[in-house]
C-alpha cells in the first residue's frame, strides 16, 4: 500500500490550493455529479445514435471506429484477402464505407454497424464476374413455413450469419482498394486481393448461397424441388425446415432439441451474430404464442408514417373511399414524380402482410409515370387509413386441416384508363391466408366471362406452385377447390367446345381445361357475399378486416399478451 501524502498546513486561508494535492488535471475545471455522469456515457456508451453520412464523420466517434474496426477484424478473421502491389493493366475496384444503425423491434438502436463495400459498378463482366443470379426466397413461401409451422406447432428460430458474404469463395481474381481512412502508411500504393467475396460485389450473393448450400447439404438437408432456399430433414420422423433468405435464416423442427443442435452446429461453421426465437424477419413483427403465430408490420407502419410526415394526420376507417374511381386526370396539378414512387414503393412491401391495402396501392400504382394532385390525395388516404389500424396482421392458427383452397374474382373494365379489368385471386392453406394478389390483366375482356376467366387462370397457375411448393413439406394436395362466383367461366373451363363467343378468349388461358381434366383443380362457382377476393378488384367501404370469420372473410379481434393489447387479423374460413 502506498504510503499517504503528507498534509501541507498553512497558517491562513489561501486561495491557491497546492498543486500536488489536486486529483486531476487542474485545467479540466470543477467536475459535478453530473458531469461525471456525462463523462461516463461518453467513454462507456456501447452504441451511437447517429448515423454518419461520410468516413470523416465516423472516424471522429469512437463507437464508429469500433464498429469499422470490427469489419475489418471479420475479415482478418475470414482471410477475405491478402495485400499485394498494384498490379498493372488490371481492374481496380474501389470501396466505400456504409453506416447503419441495427434497430430491434421497438425501434431502439441496438448496434452499429459499419459495412466495408465495393464499387460493384466498376466491374467488368467477363473478368471481373460471370454468373451472378442467387435464389431468394419469395413472401408466400415465407407465409407457407409460418402457416405449416403453426399448424405442427414448431416453434420457429432465426440466426442472421455475421458478415455472410464474406464466407463465399469467389473464382474471379479481382482487386479492390485498401478501406478509406484505414490506409497502410507503410504501402499506401498496394492494393488488395481479394479470396472470398465481399460485400457490393456482382458474385457475392451467388458465392454466399452456393457456400451455405453445399455445407447444409451435406449435412443430410435435401434441398427444395420448387423453392431453391427451402432444406428438408427427416429425422426419425421429425421433420426439420429450413428457410434461408440471403444471410437471415428460419429454421425448426418437432422436435425442439434438433433445432438447438441445428444451431449450435451453425456456429461451428460461421460466426453468427444472432440467434433466438424468431420475433422479427425481413420487417416483419412475428409473435409465436399460444394457439398460433401473428404476423404484422406495425413498426415499418409506423416508421412509414413518420418518413412522408404524416404522424399527425387525420384517421380515416377505410383505404379507398367506394365511388371513387381514379383515371388519368390529364388536366390535374403534377406532383413530385419521386416522392409518389417512394410512397408506392414502401406501400408495396407493407402489403406483404396488409391485404386490406393491397388494391387501394396497387391502383396507386398505376399512376407513377405522371402522378397528379388526385393520385397522391388516394395515397395519403392510404396512409391516414394505416395511422387508424397500424396494428393489424394476420393470424396463422393452430390445428385445421392443411387444404389449399383458391379464391378468383374480377372487376370487368373497372380500369377507365383503358378500360381493362382487375384480376383478384387468394389462396389459404387451411385457415391462414398465404398468398394474395392484385393485378391489371395484360388484355381489354369483351365480356364479364373472359375477365373473369382470366383471373381464374392467374389463380390456377398460382395453385399449381404451392402444390409443388408443398411437397417439400411433405403435404400431398389432391383436387384443389377454385371458387369463382361466375358461372360461365366455370363451364368454360369444363365445355371443350369452342363456340363464336368463346373464341375471342386468348389460348393461353385455355391450360385450365387441362388442369381441371387431370384433377390438379375443380372449378366450382360462389355466392357473391362469399367471394373473398372481391376485396382485391374494387374498394369496399364495408369490409374493413373486421367482419366475418366464417363467412371466409376476416376479422379483427383484441387480443392481449402479456399485458399489451394488440390486434390480430384472423383470416381463413373454418370447416
Amino acid at each position: 500500500m502506498a504510503p499517504r501524502r503528507p498534509l501541507v498546513r498553512h497558517g491562513r486561508i489561501s486561495k491557491d490550493h497546492p498543486i500536488d494535492q489536486v486529483i486531476g488535471s487542474p485545467s479540466r475545471g470543477v467536475r459535478t455529479r453530473s458531469r461525471n455522469l456525462v463523462s461516463f456515457c461518453e467513454h462507456y456508451s456501447f452504441v451511437s445514435c447517429v448515423e454518419p453520412t461520410c468516413v470523416e464523420e465516423a472516424l471522429a466517434d469512437l463507437d464508429w471506429i469500433v464498429a469499422m474496426q470490427e469489419e475489418l477484424n471479420n475479415f482478418a478473421r475470414n482471410e477475405v484477402w491478402v495485400l499485394e502491389e498494384r498490379p498493372k493493366d488490371k481492374n481496380i475496384i474501389g470501396t466505400k464505407w456504409v453506416f447503419r444503425n441495427k434497430q430491434d423491434e421497438h425501434g431502439v438502436v441496438v448496434r452499429n454497424k459499419a459495412r466495408l463495400v465495393a464499387k460493384g459498378f466498376a466491374q467488368v463482366e467477363g473478368l471481373d464476374f460471370g454468373e451472378t443470379f442467387a435464389p431468394v426466397a419469395r413472401l408466400e413461401a415465407i407465409c407457407i413455413l409460418l402457416a405449416y409451422s403453426s399448424h405442427h406447432k414448431i416453434k420457429l428460430y432465426q440466426m442472421d450469419v455475421k458478415s455472410a458474404f464474406l464466407n463465399g469463395y469467389i473464382n474471379e481474381l479481382v482487386y479492390v482498394d485498401q478501406p478509406p481512412g484505414f490506409e497502410d502508411p507503410r504501402k499506401p500504393n498496394h492494393v488488395y486481393r481479394l479470396h472470398k467475396a465481399l460485400y457490393g460485389l456482382k458474385q457475392a450473393p451467388r458465392a454466399w448461397y452456393e457456400r451455405l448450400r453445399d455445407f447444409i447439404i451435406m449435412q443430410g438437408f435435401k434441398i427444395g424441388k420448387v423453392d431453391m432456399t427451402l432444406f428438408t430433414k427427416d429425422v426419425n420422423g421429425d421433420l426439420f425446415i429450413c428457410q434461408i433468405y440471403v444471410d437471415d435464416i428460419i429454421f425448426g423442427c418437432t422436435n425442439e432439441k434438433l433445432s438447438h443442435e441445428f444451431g449450435d452446429m451453425m456456429s461451428r461453421e460461421f460466426e453468427m451474430s444472432m440467434i433466438g426465437e424468431l420475433n422479427f424477419f425481413l420487417g416483419f413483427q412475428i409473435k409465436q404464442v399460444k394457439g398460433g403465430i401473428f404476423i404484422h408490420q406495425e413498426k415499418y407502419c409506423r416508421d412509414l408514417l413518420k418518413k412522408f410526415k404524416m404522424g399527425d394526420c387525420k384517421l380515416i376507417s377505410t383505404p379507398m373511399s367506394t365511388n371513387e374511381h381514379l383515371d388519368a386526370d390529364v388536366d390535374g396539378k403534377p406532383v413530385d414524380q419521386s416522392t409518389y414512387r417512394s410512397m408506392i414503393g414502401s406501400l408495396l412491401y407493407l402489403t406483404a402482410s396488409r391485404p386490406d391495402i393491397m388494391f387501394s396501392v396497387c391502383l396507386c400504382a398505376r399512376f407513377q409515370a405522371a402522378p397528379k394532385e388526385s393520385h397522391l390525395t388516394a395515397v395519403k388516404r392510404i396512409l391516414r387509413y394505416l395511422k387508424h389500424t397500424p396494428s393489424i396482421g394476420l393470424w396463422y392458427p393452430e390445428g385445421a386441416k392443411l387444404e389449399l383452397l383458391g379464391y378468383s374474382d374480377s372487376d370487368f373494365a373497372g380500369y377507365r384508363v383503358d378500360r381493362k379489368s382487375t384480376s383478384g385471386r387468394c389462396h389459404l392453406l387451411g385457415r391462414s391466408l398465404v398468398s394474395w394478389s392484385s393485378k391489371k390483366q395484360n388484355c381489354v375482356a369483351l365480356s364479364t366471362a373472359e375477365a373473369e376467366y382470366i383471373a381464374v387462370g392467374a389463380c390456377c397457375a398460382q395453385i399449381l406452385y404451392m402444390k409443388q411448393s408443398l411437397l417439400d413439406f411433405g403435404v400431398v394436395c389432391g383436387s384443389v377447390l377454385l371458387l369463382c362466383d361466375n358461372e360461365s367461366a366455370a363451364k368454360i373451363a369444363k365445355n371443350l367446345v369452342q363456340h363464336s363467343r368463346t373464341k375471342h378468349i386468348d389460348i393461353r388461358h385455355h391450360f385450365l381445361r387441362d388442369h381441371e381434366a387431370k384433377g390438379d383443380i375443380t372449378i366450382t362457382g360462389v355466392r357473391s357475399e362469399e367471394k373473398l377476393a372481391d376485396i382485391f378488384t374494387k374498394p369496399r367501404g364495408d369490409l374493413l378486416l373486421s367482419e366475418v370469420l366464417e363467412g371466409h372473410e376476416v376479422r379483427t379481434i383484441l387480443s392481449s399478451q402479456g399485458g399489451l393489447k394488440v390486434k390480430i387479423c384472423v383470416s381463413g374460413k373454418i370447416r
